[in-house]
């Protein structure tokens, strides 16, 4: 039963990378925000690394070799994708947007940096992040001073130190370190089946990081200039477990990037939930019910939302911002869904079959993942003849179509240009209105 009214300058739909950095960008500028949304979406599930844009000129199995700048490579894509966000927005505040991001979750995001850092996955293999989490930096393979030493618990299989080390020895002679392999008792008395998040709040509680950083310090051989550490330091970044290990090791920590479930995602979860309520956005859980449009009054939980202006941050598949219902939907304002396959377009490819936008080459462009609302220059949606749905209702995220942000490297680094831009849009509409 709704039970209050709230009236904000805007209602941000959608509460994960995008729909948090449409909010911060809006309230710094002092309007009222809320944020409605269902649950933690893709962001959640993101493994520690934020890609902004894969460098074209580097070779699949040889990512140290990239040279190019990831704002750099940004513009390149802009310019060879016509349909992708980053072609249809601009990149020229990318730089910009990616400081802002850093800037608002400082306990978490890493300072932007004018290069890529290289980080390890848990498969002994290298990926480029333009941003990064703090957890990461100190395993940046081309910052290494001294041997990278990887370090695994006996018997716990779901981390092999060792494979991980000879995975990562490959990049030596473009520069990456010299590595070791070690192994170390699980923490706090963990068992060997303990799960990622487990271990992770092992280390956040009181002596659990402090146990590890003197296990470390016993089986640290000579040379050692840093360590490198499963996906698990800690949940909670105000917990400080990187810090807590490695000054009581005695040398730099970082962890592998994640596969899911991912503890670094839930640690940006946790992040950005904790910002969002200093910055003075009201967060609310639940759906918008029905389709209304920006200005009308909404039901979301227990609340009835009037705001004059909306951003649709609802991520894509996994957030449920586009839904598969035998025919590609955007349920929450029953938006038109575009696709595109080849050089055709349009709203009626999104009408087809969702099992008809797949091919079989995993290879080739995927119709199925690039599909999504279709914007303007001002991220505003249009419908399938290229009009403007509503002036104050702005997209950001995934939920804009034209790029497959699960594949082509660009996932968070268009969540947080759109979602930065759109926020800062909205906020000009609100000094206007």
């Amino acid at each position: 039963m709704v039970s209050r009214e709230v009236r904000a300058d805007l209602l941000v739909v959608g509460g994960g990378m995008a729909g948090a950095m449409a909010a911060l960008a809006a309230a710094r500028r002092g309007r009222r925000v809320v944020v409605a949304r269902r649950a933690p979406g893709a962001t959640a599930l993101s493994s520690g690394a934020i890609s902004v844009a894969p460098d074209p000129g580097a070779l699949p199995g040889a990512p140290l070799a990239s040279r190019r700048p990831p704002v750099e490579a940004a513009a390149r894509l802009a310019v060879a994708r016509r349909e992708h966000p980053y072609a249809l927005a601009g990149v020229a505040r990318l730089a910009e947007a990616l400081a802002f991001a850093a800037a608002e979750l400082p306990a978490v995001l890493a300072p932007v940096e004018d290069r890529r850092r290289f980080l390890a996955t848990p498969y002994g293999s290298a990926v480029g992040a333009g941003l990064c989490q703090r957890a990461n930096v100190a395993g940046d393979l081309l910052s290494v001073r001294g041997a990278l030493v990887v370090a695994g618990f006996r018997g716990h299989a779901a981390f092999d130190a060792a494979l991980v080390a000879a995975g990562l020895a490959r990049y030596r002679p473009r520069g990456g370190p010299e590595l070791r392999a070690v192994e170390l008792d699980l923490p706090l008395g963990a068992g060997p089946l303990a799960r990622p998040h487990e271990l992770a709040r092992a280390l956040d509680a009181p002596g659990g990081a402090e146990a590890l950083g003197d296990a470390l310090r016993a089986a640290l051989p000579a040379g050692a200039g840093a360590v490198l550490l499963p996906p698990i330091l800690g949940l909670d970044p105000a917990a400080g477990a990187v810090g807590r290990i490695a000054a009581q090791a005695g040398i730099a920590v970082a962890e592998t990037l994640s596969d899911v479930p991912s503890v670094p995602g839930l640690r940006l979860h946790r992040a950005l939930e904790a910002r969002l309520a200093a910055a003075g956005a009201l967060v609310l859980q639940g759906d918008v019910a029905a389709p209304p449009e920006p200005g009308a009054a909404v039901a979301v939980g227990d609340a009835t939302v009037i705001a004059p202006t909306w951003i649709l941050a609802t991520g894509r598949f996994v957030g449920g911002g586009i839904a598969r219902r035998g025919v590609l939907a955007e349920p929450a304002l029953r938006l038109p869904v575009q696709a595109a396959e080849g050089r055709e377009a349009g709203v009626h490819l999104a009408g087809r079959p969702t099992a008809s936008l797949t091919v079989r080459d995993r290879r080739e462009p995927q119709p199925l993942l690039s599909a999504g609302l279709r914007v303007d220059a001002a991220l505003r949606p249009v419908d399938e003849r290229g009009r403007v749905v509503h002036p104050r209702l702005l997209a950001a995220g995934a939920v804009v179509g034209g790029h497959e942000q699960a594949t082509d490297g660009t996932g968070l680094g268009v969540a947080i240009l759109t979602g930065f831009l759109a926020g800062e849009a909205a906020a000009e509409e609100g000094g206007h209105g």
